[in-house]
């Protein structure tokens, strides 16, 4: 994609995701593309400040919750901390959301993984987790800037890392509210 408000995000090899959600199982209803997100708040950082999406309007937004013990979530980690750095945090907010484990064990991870630049959120209780419906994992969801939602996606595999990354700078190139009536671009 070309442009100067592309994000440029470059394709990253060694992305795999696959659904947690045992074979059969009804998918769950919840939040859908154009709705708002279900809840502002998102739960506590590391430094156990609460993340309120309301303060990310104007940038696009990706919540992936995961968890240690999902091997194809260990994988999709340093693509989403790609993705951040690729797009730069004025523009893009990737909150990796640790679900259904122990506050400790988030604390060894946010150890584990200190050169990564995301931001690690605990959802402990998976109360955050089940306002978006998440019953398997990895499941990311994706705000446009506009503050709804624009992308539900669980279970991906190496193939549908183009389709992400065409699908972000899509959103980036999408105008606002305030941009269609002359606003500035961040």
């Amino acid at each position: 994609m070309t442009g100067a408000k592309s994000l440029r995000i470059a394709a990253i090899l060694g992305f795999s995701i696959l659904c947690a959600m045992p074979a059969g199982a009804a998918k769950p209803t919840g939040p859908k593309v154009g709705d708002a997100p279900p809840v502002d708040e998102l739960g506590k950082d590391a430094s156990g400040n609460r993340i309120h999406l309301s303060d990310y309007r104007g940038k696009i937004v990706i919540i992936s919750f995961w968890a240690s013990w999902c091997g194809p979530c260990r994988k999709e980690l340093p693509v989403l901390a790609a993705i951040q750095k690729s797009g730069t945090r004025d523009k893009i907010a990737v909150f990796a959301v640790n679900w259904r484990e122990s506050r400790d064990r988030f604390f060894q991870i946010k150890r584990a993984l200190k050169t990564e630049d995301l931001t690690l959120v605990s959802d402990e209780s998976g109360r955050y987790g089940a306002k978006y419906a998440v019953d398997g994992i990895p499941h990311m969801i994706i705000i446009g800037r506009d503050g709804r939602i624009a992308a539900v996606h669980v279970g991906y595999g190496e193939s549908e890392i183009p389709d992400l990354v065409n699908e972000i700078n899509a959103l980036w190139n999408k105008p606002t509210d305030s941009e269609s009536s002359g606003g500035s671009l961040l």
